[in-house]
This record gives structure tokens, C-alpha cells and sequence, in this order.
């Protein structure tokens, strides 16, 4: 199993992966809080028990009219914009991983149960990206998704 420092180092000196992270960074960015309660909502419907993990937001389904819930989403966002900010560094980028990976520990939250977001996130992907949606953009932020887990 590769440490977080090694994952960390696998992102930042993979350059075609950084291409595909900041192309598709982009698209997702351009309404940052309607991507973010997108993959809020997919992960509840794709992960009901992660709910659980979520009860200090609220009733979780009334989405955008849920201010607990939309400030969850759109700080979520950008942690990562810092991730995709950070692609050049991995010093920073892993800086702003184990910030991120702090408030995920504090609540109590696994790797594996952080990793149950990459299949929320493929789909908010094939929505938002549309007829450039590829398994390799997939890919590319799975691997970013492994260091945030390596750091928890």
C-alpha cells in the first residue's frame, strides 16, 4: 500500500492526470455550488448510510434550501480548487490535504468510507462534462481522491 507522501508524489508527477484534473476542474467550477450539492446528492442517493455522517446539516433533503447543506457544498469545492490549485507542489498540495483531512478525521470519517465518493463523483463527471466525459478524468481525481484517504 503506497504512503500518502507517495500517492501525493504520483499526482503531482503525472502530468496528464494534472491536464485532465484542471481541464475538468473548469467545467465542474463554473457553478461551483450547484457541482457541489450535485455530489452531495449523489453520494447520499448512491451511499444512504453516509447520511449518518451528516446529520449536523439538517434535514439533507431539502438540498439547495438548506444553507447548512449548501455551505458544506460549496466549502467542499473549494478544498478542491486548493487540491487542483496545489497540482504543481507537493508540498502545498499536501498541506491542504491533511487540512482537509482533519475535519474528515475529527468527524469520524474512514478512507473507505471517504472513498465511497468516487462514484458520486463520476456522475456529477458524465453530467457536467457532457460529451468530454472519458474513465481517465475519472481516474485522475480517484487518484487525487487516494491521497485526501491515504491522509485520513
Amino acid at each position: 500500500m503506497s504512503t500518502f507522501g507517495e500517492l501525493a508524489n504520483e499526482v503531482v508527477n503525472n502530468s496528464y492526470h494534472k491536464d485532465l484534473l484542471r481541464l475538468s476542474w473548469g467545467v465542474l467550477s463554473d457553478d461551483m455550488e450547484g457541482t457541489g450539492l450535485m455530489l452531495m446528492a449523489n453520494l447520499f442517493n448512491m451511499s444512504p448510510e453516509s447520511r449518518l455522517k451528516f446529520g449536523r446539516l439538517g434535514h439533507l433533503s431539502t438540498g439547495r434550501d438548506n444553507s447548512k447543506l449548501r455551505g458544506h457544498s460549496i466549502t467542499l469545492m473549494y478544498a478542491l480548487k486548493n487540491f487542483v490549485d496545489a497540482l504543481d507542489d507537493v508540498d502545498r498540495l499536501k498541506c491542504v490535504v491533511e487540512k482537509f483531512a482533519v475535519n474528515h478525521i475529527n468527524r469520524q470519517i474512514s478512507a473507505e468510507e471517504f472513498g465511497k465518493i468516487v462514484g458520486p463523483f463520476r456522475a456529477v463527471l458524465r453530467i457536467r462534462m457532457g460529451d468530454y466525459f472519458d474513465e481517465e478524468i475519472v481516474a485522475a481525481w480517484a487518484a487525487l481522491i487516494a491521497v485526501v484517504q491515504a491522509a485520513l
